[in-house]
């Protein structure tokens, strides 16, 4: 892809997070940062909350490099810790408060952290943990009051009188992958990547203290961290809802006159049947960008029609955000000029209109996987990371996601790759939802099997396999139609609302 076909150019930040929060808090100090429901943090809070945490971090004896793992639901106590991480150079580790016993037991096993930081509620799968994990481990709750609050940390301090840190490429921050195909990894971040990751944010933030972002995403995972670290770095206000839930969603727009939404494509049809069923003003939206999947055209055209409000779309992975521009409009993407580049399986270049696998670098890329205390395993390929994600450029150098390299099913020699033929399922009236694996066959290598969940309008009527398959022969090449249909009440997804391929391929492997 030759740079002259593209002239765009990334912005990146004129500060670090830290700089740019201390001077938000000395400009506008009684301006809004986060809003979590009657928990209101200016930006004067929250930077002095940085500062008697860091100094109180200090005092606990905290050390560069030692681990703060902290499993709690989205709050202000996220941005308080993670700005409290880079002032100490410390490592921040939030998961989610969902995993289990056994879960938390790996992350602490991996992480062995100095500090851990848990909410109240979670005592008994705590209690379930081996407690060797936890010996000389410092434990504290979430809540603000009690004998084990973290805010038992928080020592007198200003925040004029705290310097800024110098080292901004040691790692400040570990995010776990989403695990769609295996277990999660820690991903290493460094104050410096973040800050190349939060430029490529900039085009979907509009920048204000009246302008608000609303964070319907976890910390736990990198959009919910990148949305959060972009409303503070651009002096917007957040609004942290502790879950997804469409209908808080839009009250929130309307309540806060939100400007700024990221969205799981899987999360655009509740948002569209919530509003349809009780219509809010969401006027003040003016830009809302779509990720973490591909977007189906169907619920696209649906939600832009819905909201009068263009999507954007917004490529990037907990290892890479930024080697491609959140674009106007949903189907394609642009990858910044020597960023980006498709290859085949030899690790050739591909011309345009071939499909590749997308290939990315850059000062925007994560420093690779945390293995254990000062091991960091390389997740490159001669500089260049491998996504998995096959993708294929226009003439005009324009990107379309095609699916996942792991995910594509081989029948008889012929590469299919599962989104297209889901794209194409769910156009049938009958069909709510639909997730295609592959399943090994001795004759033709692997069928073709769809899980699909109908519409109540499907199920009402007893729509049958049959129909649905008869219909899918004359829209598609046949060896493309699914062998096998199976209905389900729900499709396999995880918590970002990704379909989890990993149990709809043990589904279809066992019909």
């Amino acid at each position: 892809m030759p740079d002259s076909q593209i002239t765009d150019e990334v912005p990146l930040p004129s500060a670090m997070p830290l700089e740019a929060l201390y001077r938000h808090a000395s400009e506008r100090p009684d301006a809004i940062a986060l809003i979590s429901g009657d928990d209101v943090w200016s930006y004067q809070r929250l930077a002095d909350g940085v500062a008697q945490l860091s100094s109180g971090l200090r005092h606990a004896g905290i050390q560069p490099g030692d681990r703060i793992l902290a499993v709690a639901r989205t709050s202000p106590l996220h941005a308080v810790f993670m700005f409290a991480a880079m002032m100490t150079g410390a490592i921040l580790v939030p998961v989610r408060a969902e995993f289990k016993a056994g879960e938390l037991d790996d992350f602490l096993r991996v992480v062995r952290p100095a500090f851990f930081i848990y909410e109240p509620d979670l005592q008994d799968v705590v209690s379930q943990i081996n407690p060797a994990r936890l010996e000389h481990v410092q434990t504290f709750l979430t809540d603000d009051d009690g004998a084990r609050s973290w805010r038992h940390l928080l020592v007198d301090a200003h925040r004029q009188g705290v310097a800024l840190p110098e080292d901004i490429d040691s790692v400040f921050l570990l995010l776990a992958t989403s695990g769609t195909t295996g277990k999660p990894k820690l991903v290493a971040y460094s104050q410096r990547v973040i800050s190349h990751m939060l430029g490529a944010a900039r085009p979907w933030v509009v920048a204000g203290y009246d302008s608000c972002l609303i964070g319907s995403t976890q910390v736990a995972h990198v959009s919910g961290t990148i949305t959060m670290m972009a409303a503070l770095v651009n002096g917007c206000k957040e609004i942290l809802l502790s879950r997804f839930d469409a209908d808080m969603v839009l009250d929130a727009i309307e309540q806060y006159r939100g400007t700024t939404m990221f969205v799981a494509p899987f999360l655009c049809m509740p948002l569209i049947h919530a509003q349809r069923k009780r219509a809010r003003d969401v006027r003040s939206l003016l830009v809302c960008s779509v990720g973490g999947d591909a977007c189906r055209p169907q619920i696209a055209e649906e939600f832009e029609t819905t909201f009068n409000v263009q999507l954007h779309n917004a490529y990037g992975l907990t290892e890479c955000i930024g080697s491609a521009f959140v674009r106007p409009g949903w189907r394609t993407i642009r990858a910044v000029p020597g960023r980006a580049r498709l290859v085949d399986t030899n690790g050739d270049v591909v011309p345009a209109g071939e499909v590749g696998e997308l290939q990315t670098r850059g000062p925007n890329l994560s420093l690779g996987y945390w293995t254990g205390p000062g091991d960091i395993a390389s997740h490159t390929r001669d500089g260049w990371f491998p996504t998995g994600d096959l993708v294929v450029q226009d003439a005009e150098g324009n990107y379309q996601f095609v699916g996942r390299s792991k995910d594509l099913i081989v029948y008889n020699a012929n590469k299919i790759a599962p989104a297209e033929v889901e794209n194409e399922l769910i156009k049938h009236a009958a069909v709510a939802d639909a997730a295609v694996a592959g399943a090994h066959d001795d004759k033709s290598g692997q069928r073709v099997v769809a899980l699909i969940k109908l519409t109540d309008e499907g199920q009402s009527a007893n729509v049958e396999a049959g129909a649905i398959l008869s219909w899918m022969e004359s829209r598609m090449a046949a060896f493309k139609v699914p062998e096998l249909l199976v209905f389900v009440d729900a499709i396999p997804r995880n918590a970002l609302g990704k379909i989890d391929r990993i149990a709809v391929a043990r589904i279809a492997t066992s019909v």
